[in-house]
């Protein structure tokens, strides 16, 4: 049995690391330098780190190298990340969305003048030909489904993307921002607690982490611009 005393000590205690916690997250989150102005972004569906173009039907890839150690990405769901996050910017009328048929369509023109252009002249040309003032491009590297139940997952979602602002006229990288998470337990990580506080104690979807992710990332974004 425990003493009335050292259980008041213990609650004191895990009050203190959840305090703290709170603290490590919002020091995490720091704000973001501020944006030069910018009137029309384009945003391009999201761009998968692994494909098999011979055996799926083509999406808009851009191709680069990968930040993470990236897994097998299906253009369903890239679809549902790019989904999310169209409508994460939809209130905001300085983001213009871009289609996947557009994307396609800007970069075979790209692809017929027989050159090799890099990630971030392909993305300045896109920026051109939209008449954007910049470009948010985001890659999803892993998109991997919880196994189980929401109350019992033997295999929890995980999800990694990055997001970039990249300057038309310059090619200058503005803003960025990567997300790569593995929901854990709250009694293996109690720094999780605002994840818990925000999504309810559940083993999430890949989608619900991924939209998790997003919305921490535009709301970032959105505070940086001017």
């Amino acid at each position: 049995m425990v003493h009335p005393q050292k259980g008041i000590i213990l609650a004191c205690f895990c009050t203190a690391v959840l305090f703290l916690g709170g603290c490590l997250w919002q020091s995490k989150g720091s704000q973001p330098q501020k944006l030069p102005p910018l009137q029309k972004i384009a945003v391009l569906p999201m761009d998968r780190a692994t494909t098999k173009p011979a055996s799926e039907r083509p999406t808009c890839n851009i191709g680069g190298k990968s930040l993470y150690t990236s897994s097998y990405v299906t253009p369903e769901a890239a679809q549902k990340v790019t989904d999310i996050l169209y409508s994460l910017i939809l209130k905001d009328k300085r983001f213009k969305p871009v289609t996947q048929g557009q994307c396609m369509g800007l970069l075979n023109a790209i692809l017929q003048r027989k050159v090799n252009p890099s990630e971030l002249r392909i993305l300045r040309s896109f920026g051109k030909q939209l008449d954007a003032d910049a470009i948010l491009y985001g890659k999803l590297y892993r998109f991997r489904e919880r196994v189980g139940s929401k109350y019992a997952a033997k295999s929890p979602a995980s999800v990694a993307f990055s997001l970039i602002l990249v300057r038309v006229s310059d090619g200058q990288v503005l803003w960025r921002y990567s997300f790569d998470e593995t929901q854990q337990a709250l009694t293996e990580n109690l720094f999780n607690w605002k994840f818990y506080k925000s999504e309810g104690m559940r083993w999430v979807t890949a989608e619900e982490l991924a939209a998790y992710g997003l919305k921490r990332a535009i709301e970032e974004l959105e505070k940086a611009l001017p």
